[in-house]
């Protein structure tokens, strides 16, 4: 039946000014666009709030931090002490939400929450307390299909207009086992009962959301969006699995199992319906009451959510904001300038050096909690454009997935069969919540930044993942033949946009986000790291770091660096299988090393920036 109409009320807020802001060293205007900013301006916070609510977007949406604390064996009894040290620990994470902070809690249990603002940004505090039953929650993320929720399960009136008021909704509908699951979007929660004796914690399916549990010797329970916020106050802390979970009662529970997701899986779609499904989910994560934008990287996936962004923007009458890093005359850069002219967007770019990567790299290691090599070396242009795009927007939409989707990745082409492309793309796909989902995640709220991923949106993933991989397989580079044969990576996504993506972006090589900034700068880099480090620290690495030894100086460096600030914590670094993204992949490649892609002029194929006979793969 339906629930009884609860009065809500918001945890005791505290108002944090602290915006950050960065300027670009380069920026570029395209001219119509340039004059549709002026034109629009007046009416666009106006036109963007009814468009979208009308579209049933959240009037409250946000992303942030919550962190939680849970005294099951009720041995504390001054909630005002360990109230100022749960928001001290809360605030190690403030850059994830600048906006503003809530505290709720009892005797034996804390809710914190540090606020970005995205939708409604005078309301939408946390947390989220019903008087009545005294049920609360916080929550970071977005549950897209709220409204769709209610309305399918009767679920009560909103009372806040907060999408996040639907995790209350279900909790008290169904218990614990019928939340997560029920959710589309992007998420990390904990529900608290009215005395903190029971609690539910989630994750969303992929993980793209971060969350951490931890257990002191007393018996407490805390869980936390980042592992700088309980490291040194817990003495286990485990990652918590996408997928999952959590209550005192049932431990971790698998709520995301799909059915592509099995050795017996057999994918006999065909790509019919990919294009609709995406689509949908484009439209979906466009939830904002502030401006936001697009992550332009000049490839191919950012190239196919701005061609689906183009006339959801146009029908919301606000500026296109685009945003791009890399070298001055890098693949990244060019290709990015060709799609924004041909989009008609409000570019800019941030140019960086290789001094500047180095100088930045202690701060990135901080916000990222990891020495993974690659990752690091991927985070360093995503923090640059983050600080960039925070300066302008609060949110952006990203191509990020895909290539888990569809086998992006070079490696892919030396795949031998359907079945052991499949596998691949699962081992991959299981891994992105400490690899893509935690860089895209922690780079951009670093900067107060909330990033959004419609090729991850459960829908898109179980449509693209159960199309029969033979539409997937490699055989060629660039534009396929005639006959349909050569086909180059991820060929079945740019078909369903032939005409509509320029060719030179459309057919363009796929390139790690670390390779396309720049044609050099990750050896230059590599060796600026390599100076820090002394040969005889090298030879006793193996004895200093015995969890994951560094193979290299550009390792070690930040092996040191990670453990300035996360000593101990060396089980929540995922590395690599072969110290690459392809080591671990069951055939061999000849595309990568530890140290990166071996051939990176193939990245500027078709884009007039080398001679093409230098680019051949």
């Amino acid at each position: 039946g339906r629930q009884p109409r609860a009065r809500v009320r918001w945890a005791q807020p505290t108002n944090q000014p602290t915006m950050l802001a960065a300027k670009s060293l380069a920026t570029t205007t395209t001219r119509n666009a340039r004059a549709n900013v002026r034109r629009r301006t007046s009416s666009t916070p106006r036109n963007s709030r009814r468009s979208y609510r009308s579209n049933g977007g959240a009037l409250n949406a946000q992303c942030c931090s919550i962190l939680a604390m849970f005294d099951f064996k009720k041995q504390r009894f001054e909630p005002a002490s360990f109230e100022t040290t749960v928001r001290e620990h809360s605030a190690r994470m403030r850059t994830r939400g600048p906006d503003g902070s809530g505290y709720h809690g009892g005797d034996h249990f804390a809710l914190a929450h540090e606020r970005l603002a995205i939708m409604d940004p005078e309301g939408g505090k946390q947390p989220i307390v019903y008087e009545t039953t005294g049920n609360a929650v916080v929550a970071n993320g977005e549950m897209y299909n709220f409204r769709a929720l209610q309305k399918e399960h009767s679920l009560p009136p909103s009372l806040t207009g907060s999408d996040s008021e639907v995790v209350l909704q279900l909790y008290e509908k169904f218990g614990p086992a019928g939340v997560a699951d029920k959710l589309n979007g992007i998420f990390a929660f904990v529900v608290a009962n009215k005395d903190g004796t029971d609690c539910l914690a989630a994750r969303d399916h992929c993980g793209i959301k971060p969350l951490y549990m931890g257990k002191t010797d007393a018996g407490d329970v805390w869980f936390a969006s980042e592992l700088k916020a309980i490291s040194d106050i817990c003495d286990e802390v485990t990652e918590f699995p996408a997928g999952h979970y959590w209550t005192p009662a049932t431990g971790l529970v698998k709520y995301y199992s799909p059915s592509w997701d099995s050795d017996d899986a057999r994918p006999s779609n065909d790509t019919s319906n990919v294009r609709a499904v995406l689509q949908e989910a484009v439209r979906e994560q466009c939830m904002s009451d502030v401006p936001f934008g697009l992550l332009l990287s000049g490839g191919l996936d950012s190239a196919v959510v701005g061609t689906l962004l183009k006339p959801i923007v146009e029908e919301m009458d606000m500026p296109f904001w685009s945003f791009t890093v890399g070298q001055e005359g890098s693949p990244d850069i060019t290709a990015a300038r060709i799609m924004s002219e041909h989009l008609g967007t409000v570019h800019h770019e941030y140019q960086f050096t290789t001094e500047e990567a180095f100088a930045a790299i202690p701060k990135i290691i901080y916000h990222l909690e990891t020495y993974e090599p690659e990752l690091i070396r991927s985070a360093i242009p995503n923090f640059f454009l983050a600080k960039l795009t925070s300066s302008k927007v609060k949110m952006v939409l990203t191509g990020e997935g895909s290539d888990e989707l569809f086998g992006g990745y070079l490696y892919f082409r030396d795949a031998p069969d359907t079945q052991a492309f499949h596998k691949e793309l699962r081992r991959i796909f299981h891994h992105l919540h400490n690899v893509n989902c935690q860089r895209a995640d922690r780079m951009t709220m670093a900067w107060g930044l909330e990033g959004r991923v419609p090729f991850l949106d459960r829908n898109v993933i179980e449509e693209v993942m159960n199309v029969d991989p033979s539409y997937k397989m490699i055989s060629g580079l660039g534009v396929p033949n005639a006959d349909g044969t050569g086909r180059p990576e991820k060929c079945a996504l740019r078909e369903l946009f032939n005409g509509e993506i320029p060719e030179s972006v459309l057919w363009r090589t796929k390139a790690m986000q670390c390779e396309g900034v720049g044609m050099d700068w990750v050896s230059n880099l590599q060796a600026l790291c390599a100076e820090q480090v002394s040969d005889e620290e090298m030879a006793a690495a193996e004895t200093t770091y015995p969890i994951n030894p560094p193979h290299s100086k550009e390792e070690l460096f930040y092996r040191r660096l990670f453990e300035e600030h996360y000593h101990g914590m060396d089980k929540f670094v995922h590395v690599w299988e072969g110290g690459c993204r392809a080591g671990g992949a069951p055939w061999e490649n000849e595309a990568y090393t530890r140290a990166g892609l071996k051939n990176t002029a193939q990245l500027a194929r078709g884009l007039g920036i080398l001679d093409e006979d230098a680019v051949a793969a």
